[in-house]
């Protein structure tokens, strides 16, 4: 009992979680909270250039157990007739010189009165002296239709499992594990910064702990896959392969149709030979989840940590000043991930209405934006035609009415062509300023 609560205690306890929280305990967090350093180079990482990549692969297989199944009816019928294989006794007829002859029958003695020429001499008691002489050789055989149809049946039901058996315990195990890989660029002022790092944990699979859900079925087809191939090494059937082989249909003798091991042999090889279907299905599963806040403050930690180590171990570097503005830099898609992960993790709403919550505000939002730039959009063309009415009135206060000689009219012409040219490089300086107000 007590080793039993002891295997259960250590199947149930996750040392790598443990061990985690042990490295990225809350206190150490809070503490790096006041670090200026730690600050500065947060600061740098978050406004950096990154490119980050993780994911997820699992293999998941689903096998059809109607061919597991039928295999397994037939394995019990199919090792008996192997190991009790029928046998005939084959005769061989040959006439043979007298010397030479091993085996003399009734058959013999009757073939030599039939034929005089084989005899030689003829004695006064009534014996002869043959030359040569009838032999007939009887031996057992297994060169039979049924056990030719059994050795045909264990090379196909050889090759039909092997494949099976090759394709879902060997597919695509390079794929499956967890990939993540971080590429990062920043730039200190002083020094620039390019930081690789690429992981890759790959599980070692077993031929029945891929999943447990299908532990079972995947220890069937491995017992299957060893009895086959015991089957198929056996004497018996190294005999049989100097024969030749049957073809499909198979013709159905009195042992066949009545024998319940032959008559479960032959329905094994009908289901194999209409069997069309692969019998099983292996497909990669592929997630790449939202990296969390939690998750990039752990790589944004790792980095730091790497640079301090090596900073420290440098034997020239340069001093780093960290009284230096922070970095800005504008949401990016990556942000607006991470927040739409924490609203969908943290809230109790359904899926529904929390999708109609989001579409609505954020509709709402849109709109009081676009409102917005189109007030200012307003009140700018409002403040242009106010500024182009107030030149408009001085220019005209400038050429008063009155009456002019033709010396006068023409120097009033010019100056009031320069006057215009003046007043539009006034419009235009005070554009500017007006564009320089707004912006700040």
């Amino acid at each position: 009992m007590g080793n039993t609560e002891n295997t259960e205690n250590i199947a149930g306890t996750d040392y790598v979680h443990e061990t985690y929280l042990k490295m990225h305990r809350e206190d150490i967090q809070q503490s790096l909270e006041d670090d200026k350093f730690y600050n500065y180079f947060y600061n740098l990482l978050v406004n950096g250039s990154s490119f980050c990549k993780f994911s997820n692969a699992k293999l998941v297989k689903s096998i059809d157990e109607e061919w597991v199944k039928e295999i397994e009816d037939a394995m019990q019928s199919l090792h008996y007739v192997i190991t009790h294989p029928r046998k005939f006794i084959e005769e061989d007829r040959e006439v043979v010189n007298v010397a030479m002859a091993r085996n003399i029958t009734t058959e013999s003695i009757r073939h030599l009165l039939q034929h005089s020429n084989l005899i030689d001499e003829y004695k006064e008691d009534g014996s002869v002296i043959p030359n040569r002489i009838l032999n007939v050789f009887k031996e057992e055989s297994l060169n039979i239709y049924e056990n030719r149809f059994i050795c045909t049946l264990v090379a196909e039901l050889q090759y039909f499992v092997n494949k099976r058996f090759n394709s879902i315990f060997e597919a695509s195990k390079d794929e499956v594990g967890t990939f993540f890989e971080l590429q990062s660029r920043l730039d200190n002022y002083t020094e620039v910064i390019e930081y690789n790092l690429s992981v890759k944990i790959q599980e070692k699979q077993t031929d029945v702990n891929n999943e447990n859900e299908n532990a079972n079925i995947f220890s069937r087809i491995i017992k299957i896959h060893q009895q086959v191939n015991m089957l198929a090494a056996t004497e018996f059937i190294g005999i049989m392969r100097r024969y030749p082989a049957v073809s499909h249909p198979i013709v159905k003798t009195n042992v066949i149709g009545k024998n319940k091991d032959y008559k479960a042999c032959h329905k094994l090889w009908n289901f194999i030979h209409s069997y069309n279907r692969v019998g099983y299905k292996v497909n990669i599963v592929k997630r790449e989840p939202v990296i969390s806040r939690a998750f990039e403050r752990d790589i944004y930690n790792t980095l730091i940590s790497d640079y301090t180590m090596l900073h420290n171990n440098m034997e020239f570097h340069n001093d780093i000043n960290i009284n230096r503005p922070l970095k800005k830099k504008e949401m990016d898609v990556k942000q607006i991930r991470q927040m739409l992960d924490e609203i969908v993790r943290n809230t109790e709403l359904s899926d529904a209405n929390l999708r109609k919550l989001i579409v609505k505000e954020l509709t709402d939002i849109q709109s009081k934006r676009k409102a917005e730039l189109a007030e200012q959009e307003r009140i700018q063309r409002q403040k242009i035609n106010e500024i182009q009415k107030n030149q408009g009135a001085e220019q005209q206060d400038f050429f008063g009415a009155g009456n002019f000689g033709d010396g006068d009219v023409n120097a009033a012409e010019n100056s009031g062509s320069i006057g215009k040219k003046k007043g539009r490089m006034r419009r235009k300086r005070r554009e500017r300023m007006m564009n320089r107000r707004e912006k700040k």
